[in-house]
């Protein structure tokens, strides 16, 4: 059984250049597809384009984090923050 993956938003930035939105904080379980949901507001999907950086170390504080790049939508990326977003399966 996979468990379900989540990621409790730490960081988001909207790149006008790239037209992607970036998210980054600490998640658990394993990211299979490429859509997540508010985890208070299902119907709030957001789709993940592709995975910036898995299983970095802070060496000043140990956690695992994981950076994604989002498809922009009618959100703003600093609304973000501090939501927990996850995988709707």
């Amino acid at each position: 059984m996979v468990d379900l993956f989540k990621v409790n938003v730490e960081f988001a930035m909207y790149l006008q250049s790239a037209n992607v939105v970036v998210i980054t904080g600490k998640y658990e379980g394993q990211l299979t597809g490429n859509v997540l949901v508010d985890a208070n507001n299902l119907a709030k999907k957001f789709v993940v384009n592709n995975v910036v950086h898995m299983k970095y170390k802070n060496p000043e504080q140990i956690k695992d984090t994981i950076s994604l790049n989002l498809q922009p939508d009618d959100f703003e990326a600093d609304e973000l923050v501090g939501k927990c977003l996850i995988s709707p399966d």
